[in-house]
């Protein structure tokens, strides 16, 4: 599968933070790959990224991806609604939802900026920015660029066309190639000491890199790491009586304490009786539980996966892999782990998470899928019973015998393995949040 080297990246002034794949076992209907990038001095304050990634289809799944984003892309309206504080009830601002929609035969992008604004000054807005393509119609490879506005150490919507056309590029017979911004600067080239940023930015990104050295020092040390965009600082982690704070730093430090928690069970696993060292695994689950709220487990979950936090909501809510996973650990743990099965385990793990990453996107494609039916029968001028019998009917002939639809049947728990229970918590959902 096409990939992009750690040179090419850092050439473009980016770092390779994750990559993965999945599929391509007997009864799968594809195999993808994909790698997330970061800017090289990016601010750990923001989960700005570019994710770009490769499937190939051995049916028509491409070109129903391929028509299902267009047909997305052209539904979509801008709309603005009010901003209703959670705990005064009152309205407190606006929140609104820009789309910029393009299409071509072989390709296509579609860019969201969502704007939250507080009367008293706050607010930001996100942008999200997803360019597709589809290859001799079983290749869909798309790039995925999101970042909050004002935050960017360099510059991820112009150079996300540029790591898709890479892609495309290492396709076989491939002639596809999206456009790039012949104005962009992908090299940061002209701005501020090189980095991309404003001279604002380059002061929050001083503050924030002094934050993490003041971090470091109660952790027991830093290291400031030279790269071509400037220094980068890497907390080490020495002082395991720091617990962090309410702040988005103290939750990265409840994050990878987290992990360094799940090394040290595995280590002490291997001291136990051999009873109790199998059910390692559920030990880490029933601390994660105690460690984290459930809005953190939302959080955790996007940062383990890759995806945007809807996506790990409806993950966490409806998918049994978790359990099965913390069923089958005994089994799994007393199989013997040297140096040579590491490998092995290692590219398990991996197609383990590209698995639950497609799960989460799957959800969150399923959930957009009845919002846009569900709306349709209102605007209609349904009753709420009737948009919901409707919505499920139109989800049933829409989707029937889709491949992702069967993927979600067989891994989700509970009632959830139904796709008319899930449309049903879908349309909840879109009740609560005042869409329909």
């Amino acid at each position: 599968m096409p990939s992009i080297t750690k040179e090419e990246a850092n050439s473009l002034g980016l770092i390779i933070s994750y990559g993965g794949g999945g599929g391509g076992w007997e009864g799968s209907n594809y195999i993808n790959f994909y790698q997330d990038f970061m800017c090289a001095n990016h601010s750990p304050d923001y989960n700005n990224y570019i994710e770009v990634m490769v499937t190939y289809y051995t049916d028509n799944e491409a070109v129903e991806q391929f028509r299902w984003f267009i047909k997305q892309g052209k539904n979509y309206t801008d709309r603005e609604e009010d901003l209703i504080g959670f705990w005064s009830g009152e309205k407190e601002g606006t929140i609104s939802y820009h789309y910029e929609f393009s299409e071509r035969s072989e390709y296509a992008d579609l860019k969201f900026v969502y704007t939250k604004k507080y009367f008293d000054g706050r607010g930001f807005t996100s942008i999200k920015h997803t360019y597709v393509a589809l290859v001799n119609d079983h290749y869909w490879v798309t790039a995925e660029a999101s970042y909050q506005e004002g935050t960017n150490a360099c510059n991820l919507e112009g150079i996300a066309p540029v790591l898709l056309n890479l892609y495309l590029s290492r396709i076989p017979n491939s002639t596809v190639r999206v456009p790039v911004n012949a104005s962009v600067d992908v090299s940061g080239a002209g701005s501020t000491s090189g980095t991309g940023l404003s001279q604002e930015a380059v002061k929050r990104m001083k503050d924030t890199n002094e934050k993490l050295k003041g971090l470091g020092e109660k952790w027991g040390g830093f290291m400031v790491i030279k790269t071509p965009k400037g220094e980068v600082v890497r907390v080490v982690n020495s002082n395991p009586d720091y617990s962090g704070g309410g702040s988005v730093l103290g939750w990265k430090a409840k994050y990878y304490g987290n992990k360094a928690l799940d090394t040290f069970i595995d280590q002490v696993a291997n001291y136990l009786p051999k009873p109790l060292g199998l059910f390692k695994d559920y030990f880490k689950a029933d601390k994660e539980v105690n460690v984290f709220s459930d809005d953190e487990m939302v959080k955790k979950t996007a940062k383990d996966l890759h995806v945007d936090e809807r996506s790990a909501s409806l993950y966490n809510g409806m998918s049994d892999i978790e359990n099965r996973e913390k069923a089958m650990s005994p089994y799994k743990n007393a199989v013997p782990s040297n140096i040579g099965t590491k490998p092995i385990e290692i590219a398990l793990n991996s197609m383990g998470v590209a698995i639950k990453k497609t799960l989460a996107q799957d959800y969150r494609w399923e959930f957009e899928k009845t919002a846009e039916i569900a709306i349709r029968y209102k605007k209609a001028g349904m009753k709420y019973r009737e948009v919901i019998r409707n919505t499920i009917e139109g989800m049933s002939d829409t989707t029937m015998g889709m491949h992702r639809v069967n993927m979600l049947d067989r891994n989700s728990k509970g009632d959830f393995k139904s796709q008319e229970a899930r449309v049903r918590f879908y349309i909840n959902k879109l009740f609560e949040e005042g869409v329909i």
